[in-house]
């Protein structure tokens, strides 16, 4: 992954609150995960006041790393936390991760792509598309999963070179932490957002960009990295390994059951 880290001021910010349990190197590599997201995601969010007085200007993640259960078991817990009122975008939320395989994923020289996707699903991809929250995704639990956001289905036409597109493939393979909340592996291939991590390049692109525009985020499109849609020939042949599946976000990874901040958490 290749990060450009701007030297300018982000109205948008993302606060890593450090409970222990990760190293020097690790920490660095959450601070930089966090970076990214704020070239790509500009706008700032409403601040909120927690319940414990705790006031939030965009979004805290509390990260840690522990002992669980060694590599290849659970690898941990990551999601939104707790919610603003009416737009559902997140205040809080948790990385929470098996310090055995925080180590594997370094030496294998992926945890900052892992931690970059990872971030991405406690800002809201794939785990506030359900029709409780965002209503952003069509066909969850079956088959045929798709995402219907309008920014989103544009830059898929736009990618195709086909105006009638009316939908955006989700993962329909995979466990429980991989379906309906990515983008389908056999379509996208190395795209950041799909439940795999490649090997080479995982580029976030104008697509993922516009996912988030879509669930209500303003976004700088100029942060995407190049990214073509794969030869369908070569995906057809391609074997989906599960040791690459998300390397997170297969059914070892926990989700969060988040809380809806009430109205009056807003400040202002």
């Amino acid at each position: 992954m290749n990060i450009n880290l701007k030297l300018k001021k982000m109205s948008f910010s993302i606060e890593i609150r450090f409970l222990g349990g990760l190293t020097q190197s690790q920490q660095t590599i959450f601070d930089d995960a966090a970076r990214r997201w704020q070239e790509i995601i500009t706008g700032e969010l409403p601040s909120v006041q927690l319940a414990n007085g705790d006031i939030i200007d965009n979004v805290r993640i509390d990260a840690q790393g522990a002992a669980i259960d060694g590599t290849s078991g659970i690898l941990g817990q990551a999601g939104p936390t707790q919610l603003r009122a009416g737009s559902f975008l997140p205040a809080t939320g948790i990385m929470r991760f098996d310090s055995a395989d925080l180590v594997r994923l370094e030496a294998e020289n992926s945890l900052i792509d892992v931690i970059i996707h990872e971030m991405g699903h406690v800002l809201g991809f794939g785990t506030l598309w359900s029709p409780q929250f965002l209503n952003l995704i069509s066909g969850e639990g079956s088959e045929n999963p798709f995402f219907v956001g309008e920014s989103a289905i544009r830059e898929y036409n736009s990618l195709n070179n086909n105006e009638s597109l009316d939908s955006v493939p989700l993962a329909n393979t995979g466990g429980a932490g991989t379906r309906d909340g990515h983008w389908r592996e056999l379509t996208f291939d190395n795209e950041l957002m799909t439940g795999f991590i490649d090997d080479g390049d995982n580029p976030i692109s104008w697509l993922s960009i516009a996912a988030f525009e879509d669930m209500g985020y303003q976004v700088e499109y100029s942060a995407a990295e190049a990214y073509l849609l794969p030869d369908p020939t070569k995906m057809a042949l391609k074997e989906l390994k599960e040791n690459n599946q998300c390397k997170m976000c297969d059914r070892r990874i926990l989700r969060c059951d988040p809380i809806i901040l009430p109205e009056s958490a807003y400040l202002g």
